[in-house]
């Protein structure tokens, strides 16, 4: 007995079933015990699908009376369904980080349906459930005990003896055959400042590409969305620009030197790994895998628009208005092109993005970052394979 949220799928008309929370039966429950004790709504039992409401309660009923020792684990699944989504900070908080993780698993090439397993990792009334990270509330899927993605995650740059079970990754694969693995963390910490200034960073290791993501939410203004750029956003943004300054000054040299041929044949339309998101602030959604609707920018095209004389506020300040912006890519965009490899660091400044995904991940990294390592041995789409 124990909560069943729906997987990822597994054919044209198939999905799997995420299980959690689960307790076994000490002694069996025939299916005919139970028809008999709900009437006319038995007929549910041997049907596929949902069970409608008033049929599901009378299940309920009629096993609290054959096992009335099931009652106060039937009661504590019901209260962690029933939770109320989180509120206020810590609920924007977790919005932007479970947008994240969606992100990278729909960049990635799976689905996002585990999301919806989401549940509070704590009670609503702990107080340490102000810093518990989104990832902390999804069930463990089972692949993290496959002994030989465990040795994967070991050979990742910086992760060589740490225990992923332990740490808090979560491993996904597309399928039980498929070569890619996607490695997610997810960190919330107290410190503000950090060595990148992003939220979301993608790994691709087979590519030796990096891209970043950057949060920055718009709050409701009358009839508009606006986002006001401040002295924190501004310092974000110096942050991004000194990575890729550095990124592309790597590029350039490794361009003009003699052992410039890979770089020749791994185009990309964007060869910085800093963006950014421009997002509506919503509440947090339990029981949904949809993405928040928003606006990839590129840094420089977001600095452009900050520069614009209509950015100027008319107390001060500056701001961007969603419907003035011309031109973004969208989430489908946006992932379709990570996938491909399209956006994100070349091989020539892979060494040093990746010390900075060390600091990320380090105690003294940022309040709050997702990152997802997509290791495979087959390379990118849209690429010619001999």
């Amino acid at each position: 007995m124990g909560s069943v949220f729906p997987g990822r799928r597994s054919g044209t008309y198939e999905r799997s079933l995420i299980a959690r929370d689960f307790t076994p039966l000490q002694l069996p429950l025939p299916l005919a015990d139970l028809e008999g004790a709900m009437g006319a709504s038995r007929r549910y039992l041997r049907d596929d699908g949902r069970m409608p409401p008033v049929a599901g309660d009378k299940l309920l009923d009629a096993v609290r009376r054959q096992r009335p020792e099931l009652n106060e684990k039937l009661a504590d699944l019901e209260s962690s369904l029933g939770a109320n989504p989180p509120t206020g900070q810590v609920g924007e908080r977790l919005s932007l980080e479970k947008d994240a993780v969606g992100t990278l698993l729909e960049a990635f090439g799976t689905d996002r349906d585990p999301l919806e397993a989401w549940q509070p990792p704590l009670g609503e009334n702990d107080p340490r459930s102000r810093s518990v990270p989104f990832l902390e509330g999804l069930p463990t899927l089972r692949q993290i005990e496959d002994q030989q993605i465990v040795h994967d995650y070991m050979r990742f740059p910086g992760m060589a003896g740490e225990d992923a079970v332990q740490v808090g990754w979560r491993i996904y694969r597309r399928n039980s055959d498929s070569p890619h693995r996607l490695f997610v963390y997810n960190a919330n910490r107290t410190h503000t400042e950090t060595a990148m200034g992003v939220d979301m960073i993608y790994v691709n290791e087979h590519a030796r590409s990096v891209a970043t993501v950057q949060y920055k939410r718009m709050r409701q203004s009358g009839r508009r969305w606006v986002y006001w750029h401040d002295g924190t956003g501004e310092r974000e943004l110096e942050r991004m620009k000194v990575v890729d300054d550095q990124c592309r000054a790597e590029d350039e040299s490794a361009r003009t030197s003699e052992q410039n041929s890979g770089l020749l044949g791994d185009p990309r339309l964007i060869t910085t790994p800093s963006m950014v998101k421009l997002c509506r602030t919503i509440p947090f959604m339990m029981n949904s895998a949809a993405l928040i609707p928003g606006m990839y920018l590129t840094r420089q095209h977001f600095r452009e628009l900050l520069q614009r004389p209509e950015s100027e506020g008319p107390s001060g300040g500056k701001r961007i208005v969603e419907d003035s912006v011309p031109r973004y890519l969208n989430n489908t965009t946006f992932t379709t092109l990570l996938r491909d490899g399209w956006i994100g660091t070349r091989d020539t400044s892979w060494d040093y993005i990746i010390d900075l995904v060390r600091e990320s991940l380090s105690p003294w990294g940022p309040g709050s970052v997702v990152v997802g390592m997509h290791r495979s041995e087959v390379a990118p789409g849209n690429r010619r394979i001999n």
